[in-house]
């Protein structure tokens, strides 16, 4: 009976074999039709924050719920005593050189998201990856410090209001200036929604992290 079912699975896998894929319209039309609609070069950001805005904000929402699971999920446990962190100095050299360099990466790839590749959740990853090395490093201390001095989670969720009522301004139809195509202020909402996304990714990641840290007494 197992050769059946195998027999059946090989079949359903070649069975679209058997017949001559469609021709492939032309995608010049449909390119330079999304670059005029969201006045952007990089027509991933221009999808993402603009013609699947709903989909977006629904990412944003999920991310924003896992964050808050982890909190909750962590809020009856005690806080370790001691974590564990690097010790040997050059591998804390290393996470230390590969933080500034994906910090500079997060802060590229979220203000130049709308004109090369990147954006907000791009940037968002960079940013958490930063934090991630900063903290292996045995800066565990430090980072708790300013996550409460600067009101982290504050900020987190100040970011995800301000996407949230940006979006509904983009999706009705609320004008805002395009500027010249390729530059910085170009593209209307969507340089706005990329900072904003890469600065909610950044901060939730950086408190799901701390608070695993924090709880587990490592990452």
């Amino acid at each position: 009976m197992t050769w059946l079912y195998l027999l059946a699975a090989a079949a359903l896998c070649l069975a679209p074999l058997a017949e001559s894929l469609p021709p492939v319209p032309p995608i010049g039309p449909m390119i330079a039709s999304l670059a005029a609609i969201t006045d952007v070069p990089n027509l991933v950001s221009g999808v993402i924050l603009h013609t699947r805005l709903y989909d977006t904000i629904a990412e944003v929402v999920v991310f924003t719920l896992a964050s808050i699971g982890v909190r909750f999920l962590l809020a009856g446990e005690p806080a370790k005593t001691s974590i564990r962190a690097i010790n040997d100095a050059p591998s804390v050299v290393l996470c230390q050189v590969g933080a500034t360099i994906a910090a500079l990466i997060g802060v590229e790839l979220a203000l130049r998201g709308h004109l090369s590749p990147g954006g907000g959740f791009a940037a968002g990853v960079a940013g958490g990856t930063a934090i991630g090395l900063v903290l292996i490093s045995g800066a565990a201390s430090l980072t708790e410090r300013l996550y409460r001095r600067y009101r982290a989670d504050l900020w987190e969720k100040a970011a995800v209001i301000a996407f949230v009522l940006l979006s509904a301004f983009a999706l009705w139809g609320v004008p805002l200036p395009a500027g010249a195509f390729g530059t910085l202020a170009s593209g209307g909402w969507i340089p706005l929604l990329n900072l904003l996304v890469a600065l909610k990714v950044t901060l939730g990641s950086w408190a799901m992290v701390q608070l695993f840290l924090r709880y587990r007494g490592l990452l």
